[in-house]
């Protein structure tokens, strides 16, 4: 047998071997599942007895003969419960142990009148000594849940033990004592306990052994006799060793055998767990008190550094490495407190000076441990794994005591603009202090000055403290990651940005921290704030340059605050600023076009503000000053022309950054002259026709040129209209209607012969700019005289004059006179009805508005309904045709 017909035949045995083999496997695997289910099924049977007859469930083939072929075996179709066995187990457990308690706190203390002494003690004392002694019971059976509720029974039951033997035997004893004793001998009691019990022993004792364990010290301090501040101080070192052994017991290394269960997870979470309120409650009344002497400042600060020993040595031991930084930030932040207590003992304080003051001692305690840590090698080396955490304390503090100084340092940049109420009045007598609110004094004093310096000088160490050689030379220990984690994230630190920030700071607060007079003040704060302006344009780190920036330009508003009391003193600092900021912005090699674009937009303002306060002083009213700050907004036109160079020259990106910057400036101090002139028709008509002619000067530039154009037109318009209200004209088209006939003539021609290319590819002018400009400049003037015109002569022309327009517009199908056209002539029948109008409405009831509008809310709710419906019903269609 040869060809296709042959090699067809031997493909499809092929083929059908290889499902014969499939069929077997799958076959095979079959028996293998079906085999599994009916063990399953008999084992859950009563009894586990064979040949029990098959459920109605069962699947096919699994209690009787395998065919040899059927179907694949249905699932199982067991519902999945809502809640899991251990689930149920535990909740049953806890809920008898909690009913089991207080059954027994009501037989206590409801029932123990009602029998004798022997009978008390039998009853608690069998009662206990039985509970203690089911748990080891059940956990050779493998119970352990059950044992380990029965024991939480039993900790209750020695509770009522200890009630029950105060009340019986010790009825006289201190209760502060006898409850310390007490929790001692149950805390001692409950860990043998737990560490007696057979394998594989019980989670619960030790545990609640170390929770019980945290009343014997603090009561006993509490139990002692004497003085308040005996008794505060015996209750801190109570604390202090509480958390000592605490935060020793949750760091230990775990071990082997039955010492095991000591250092169980469990047990060292529940010691780490109970180390932080004993920590917090041991600060806190360490912090509370008021040292009034060396020695008692001492005492004090030596629970607080032994609190910090501790944390230091925890942060050694290999358990704490991954906690390491918070550890040490904990750590720093006691050292921090107890450094504190002690300096402010030794100056001699007492608690009777300032707040700013102990925030400053705060401060200087901070910035000492930073640089403890930053220079000192030893220190690094001696403690790397908490080195991160000390530097993060030593930060949290500085940023606190920043925070602390908001409210002064925001009335010393801020406050100085009280001053534009009263501008030129004279320059306060005295020190600038009493003149930095309007209201009241500076609420600062000299320690906000200091305060805002210390973390200025902090920076050098933030900054280079740990270099990266440090690192490379290896000196840190091996294996210890912190160290590096540190030295990697000083480059990181917002440190050198910060400094211009601060650096404003210090110098808006120091005139009135140090009690400086007028003159100095304007001086030193207008300096500062050029030198701060230099250095943006100077330094070429980006975030350095920004926050140099900003805080240059906070501090040179400061400046203008305070010199707006003196004439002279204003005139020279918006000088002074403007060309700084504009030498700035030219020389700035190294920063970037947004800062220079910044200091180009400023340099305008100032420049802006130079010239009004010069109109000002030549005694020149608001409405004319406003053309000297309009002088400036023109001037800025080719200034921006010109650092933007021609339309084919490519000028540099901080140049044409600088060039938006000036010429966006100059439009805002267009708009702030017309603003001053705004109140003054006279003079208004006057600035938009100077605008006008800028925007004309404008369009020149090609990148400008239709922006520019339309401008230009629409302000020579509006100035056209305000100097006809300005001179009272009582008739406006008189002026308007041959202006607007000649720009409808020149819209037509334009629009007949548009220039360039063939017919065919000749653009048609928009009837927006043909028409538009020559119909609004009669239109608007005159609808405005109608609504104030008590005659009917002007509304009839008006509206005759619109009527053609629109009829025009509908005839040859020209949107311009069309819309305008309609809207006028509907102006005018809504001016002819509106006293109609007004009358029937005062003739309807007041109900009947709200009721047509809700109608009309109904009708219409209910027509989208039915469009639903509709479209509802069509796509249904749809789908029967599909």
């Amino acid at each position: 047998m040869t060809g296709e017909e042959h090699g067809e035949v031997r493909r499809i045995d092929a083929e059908l071997a290889g499902l014969e083999q499939r069929r077997a496997e799958l076959h095979g695997r079959r028996q293998t599942l079906l085999a599994g289910l009916r063990a399953s099924a008999q084992a859950a049977a009563p009894g586990g007895t064979q040949g029990a007859a098959a459920p109605p469930w069962a699947p096919g083939g699994a209690y009787g003969p395998v065919p040899g072929h059927g179907p694949v075996p249905r699932q199982w179709p067991a519902e999945r419960a809502e809640t899991s066995s251990y689930t149920a187990r535990n909740v049953l457990l806890v809920l008898g142990g909690v009913l089991l308690t207080v059954a027994a706190f009501a037989f206590t203390l409801l029932n123990w009148g009602s029998m004798g002494v022997g009978g008390r003690a039998a009853v608690l004392g069998g009662l206990t000594l039985g509970t203690l002694a089911v748990p080891p019971v059940l956990l050779r059976r493998k119970l352990t849940a059950t044992a380990e509720s029965v024991a939480g029974f039993g900790l209750a039951l020695l509770a009522l033990d200890a009630y029950a033997l105060h009340e019986v035997g010790f009825p006289h004893a201190d209760g502060l004592a006898y409850s310390a004793t007490s929790a001692a001998l149950i805390a001692a009691l409950w860990a043998g306990y737990g560490l007696t019990l057979p394998a594989p022993g019980l989670r619960l004792p030790l545990p609640f052994a170390v929770v019980v364990a945290q009343l014997p010290l603090p009561l006993w301090s509490l139990a002692l006799d004497g003085n308040a501040d005996r008794t505060a101080y015996a209750l801190a070192v109570a604390l202090l060793l509480t958390f000592a052994a605490d935060v020793t017991l949750a760091v230990s290394r775990q071990r082997d055998g039955t010492a095991s269960r000591a250092t169980a997870r469990p047990v060292r979470l529940t010691a780490a767990v109970a180390a932080v309120p004993a920590g917090a409650l041991m600060l806190g009344l360490a912090l509370s008190q008021q040292s009034g002497t060396v020695a008692s400042a001492t005492r004090w600060s030596a629970v607080q550094a032994a609190a910090a020993a501790v944390l230091l040595y925890a942060g050694q031991r290999h358990r704490a490495r991954r906690m390491a930084v918070p550890v040490g930030a904990a750590a720093g932040l006691m050292l921090i407190t107890a450094l504190k207590g002690v300096v402010w003992a030794v100056a001699g304080s007492g608690g009777t000076a300032d707040r700013d003051w102990q925030v400053l001692v705060y401060l200087l305690c901070a910035t000492g441990l930073l640089g403890a840590v930053l220079l000192l090698r030893g220190v690094r080396e001696r403690l790397a794994g908490q080195s991160a955490g000390l530097v993060v304390a030593a930060v949290v503090v500085q940023s606190g005591a920043l925070v602390s100084t908001l409210v002064p340092v925001a009335q010393a940049v801020f406050g100085p603009w009280f001053f534009a109420a009263r501008a030129w009045e004279g320059p306060p007598q005295g020190p600038v202090r009493q003149a930095v609110d309007a209201q009241h004094a500076w609420t600062g004093s000299a320690a906000t000055l200091l305060i805002v310096l210390l973390p200025a000088l902090s920076v050098p160490l933030l900054t280079g403290g740990l270099g990266p050689k440090t690192v490379r030379k290896g000196q840190q220990p091996s294996g210890d990651d912190a160290l590096r984690r540190l030295a990697a994230a000083r480059s990181s630190l917002p440190a050198l940005p910060a400094l211009p920030v601060l650096c404003a700071t210090a110098v808006a607060t120091a005139p009135p921290a140090l009690g400086l007079p007028y003159g100095p003040t304007v001086a030193v704060v207008a300096a500062a704030a050029i030198a701060l302006l230099a250095a943006a344009a100077a330094v070429a780190d980006t975030a350095t340059g920004v926050t140099a920036l900003a805080s240059g330009l906070t501090l040179a508003a400061t400046a203008i605050g305070w010199s707006l009391a003196q004439q002279t003193a204003t005139l020279s600092v918006l000088g002074l600023l403007c060309v700084a900021s504009a030498a700035s912005a030219a020389w700035s090699p190294k920063a970037g076009r947004g800062r220079r674009a910044a200091l180009s937009a400023s340099a305008v303002a100032y420049a802006a503000g130079l010239a009004g306060a010069i109109a000002a002083a030549l005694d020149r009213p608001a409405h004319q000053a406003s053309f000297a700050v309009l002088a400036v907004a023109v001037g800025t036109l080719p200034t921006a022309a010109r650092l933007r160079g021609g339309a084919a020259a490519k000028a540099p990106a901080p140049r044409k950054a600088m060039s938006l910057a000036v010429e966006c400036a100059g439009y805002a101090t267009a708009l702030a002259a017309l603003a001053l002139c705004a109140p003054y028709p006279g003079t208004l008509w006057l600035a938009l026709a100077v605008c006008a002619v800028g925007a004309a000067g404008v369009a020149l530039r090609a990148d400008r040129r239709p922006g520019a154009g339309h401008a230009s037109a629409v302000l020579l318009v509006l100035a056209t209209w305000v100097r006809l209200s300005a001179s009272d004209i009582s008739t406006p088209e008189a002026y308007t209607l041959p202006v607007s006939a000649a720009l409808l003539l020149v819209g037509w021609l334009r629009r007949r012969r548009p220039s360039g290319g063939t017919a065919a590819e000749r653009p048609r002018v928009s009837s927006w700019w043909a028409y538009g400009g020559g119909l609004a400049f009669t239109f608007v003037p005159s609808l405005v005289m109608v609504w104030s015109d008590p005659h009917w002569l002007r509304p009839l022309l008006l509206g005759a004059g619109a009527l053609a327009t629109t009829l025009a517009g509908a005839r040859w199908r020209v949107q311009a006179p069309l819309l305008l056209g309609g809207v006028t002539l509907a102006s005018v029948g809504a001016h002819e009805l509106a006293p109609y109008v007004a009358q029937v409405a005062g003739l309807l009831p007041r109900w009947l508005i709200p009721a047509l509008a809700g109608l009309l809310l109904v009708a219409t709710g209910a027509t989208y309904e039915r469009r639903l419906e509709e479209a509802r019903r069509l796509k249904r269609a749809w789908l029967r045709l599909g």
